[in-house]
């Protein structure tokens, strides 16, 4: 009985929250639309939306009129980047760019203040930018595979980041050390250290 009157309270909370942002719980029950038209067309509001190996060479911005968008994958594209439209989707709360081509964390980003997972693996970013610390809601950051060689101390100010992935990004052992001391609560995976210079 408990378990069905959750399933019902989530399924309302999908369909009648409008322009809210979602509980994970919600969210992860909404409809994941594959296709952007499909997603254009739709007469109910889009939260998910998943264009993963569309073989998309630049962003397709009709994802911007998505205003109630709060889940974006484009994993495996070959789009670069991500447009400073994309702070107009303010309710976006997971970003999935997963071997894209991008050689930065976009500003743009930085101002989605619900954002709570951002993953941009194996990409070619080199720097964290000072103001990753502005999303203060984030709960999973995962930059791995990426050349990074600044690792400001900013990160620190992430006091709600559960988890962090740096697998196979080239770190020595100081630098290890100073992110695990900047966030002693985070499960935090590295690679083995490298004999390479201190990011910074």
């Amino acid at each position: 009985m408990r378990q069905s009157l959750t399933l019902i309270l989530i399924f309302c909370s999908v369909f009648s929250a409008g322009a809210q942002v979602l509980s994970p719980a919600a969210l992860d029950t909404a409809k994941i639309y594959t296709s952007l038209t499909e997603a254009m067309n739709s007469a109910e509001p889009v939260y998910r939306l998943d264009l993963s190996r569309n073989k998309l060479t630049e962003f397709p911005e009709d994802i911007l009129k998505l205003k109630d968008l709060q889940e974006l994958r484009l994993s495996k594209n070959k789009i670069g980047n991500l447009p400073d439209g994309i702070a107009a989707l303010s309710k976006l709360q997971r970003i999935e760019c997963i071997r894209c081509e991008m050689d930065s964390i976009p500003p743009a980003i930085l101002t989605l203040s619900h954002l709570k997972k951002l993953d941009l693996g194996d990409n070619y970013i080199g720097v964290i930018p000072e103001d990753i610390s502005a999303l203060s809601e984030l709960r999973i950051l995962a930059l791995w595979d990426n050349p990074i060689s600044v690792y400001p101390n900013t990160l620190g100010d992430l006091q709600q980041l559960e988890y962090l992935d740096f697998l196979h990004n080239q770190m020595n052992v100081a630098t290890q050390d100073r992110i695990l001391d900047l966030l002693p609560k985070t499960r935090i995976i590295v690679s083995a250290p490298c004999k390479c210079e201190d990011g910074e």
